[in-house]
């Protein structure tokens, strides 16, 4: 095996939405900024049975929130990660456009497809300085943190500044001539 070969392994990037290392909680650090921003979470629909985001509703992996009603004014999505996050960002899109305030967490691979469909549309993004730790302790004693960098972006987020000390926040709608219809490619 090549040195990098293990990089560009699929069975790694294409984890189902119920693989154990799809899901991580959202750090207290970027999650209560993120709770300021929405002034309160009315719901999460990829989270644990004890709700730690303390949204007002929720949906777990059990229930598969992707596939339930998303109607709240304020929603915080950590989807599962790799291939399975795509259905969550069509979520997003579509929960903001019904006039949903919407915050998603996701790596900020932005040379992928995905990344882009999310931008299209949003209102905001953050790049979040460093990789985001969750608190997990490895046999070294340092906290388990994404092998990523990692954004938020906001879909009709009127306040952003309590998100500002995690990174430069973007305003896409200060400049709306660059974006392609949606749609677009």
């Amino acid at each position: 095996m090549s040195v990098a070969q293990h990089r560009f392994n699929n069975a790694l990037r294409y984890r189902t939405d119920d693989h154990e290392m799809q899901r991580q909680l959202t750090p207290p650090y970027v999650l209560e900024p993120v709770r300021d921003a929405l002034r309160g979470i009315q719901l999460d629909p990829c989270t644990e049975p004890d709700n730690p985001t303390g949204a007002d509703r929720f949906y777990t992996a059990a229930t598969d929130g992707a596939e339930e009603p998303w109607d709240a004014d304020t929603i915080y999505v950590n989807p599962p990660y790799s291939k399975a996050r795509e259905r969550w960002v069509a979520r997003c899109v579509d929960a903001a456009e019904q006039g949903s305030q919407v915050i998603l967490l996701i790596p900020s691979h932005t040379d992928t497809r995905l990344f882009h469909k999310a931008l299209e549309t949003a209102s905001h993004v953050v790049f979040i300085k460093g990789r985001v730790k969750f608190g997990i302790l490895r046999d070294n004693g340092r906290q388990e943190a994404a092998s990523h960098p990692s954004c938020l972006i906001c879909w009709n987020l009127p306040d952003p500044s309590p998100l500002a000390h995690l990174g430069r926040v973007w305003d896409l709608g200060v400049d709306q001539s660059f974006r392609p219809e949606r749609g677009a490619e």
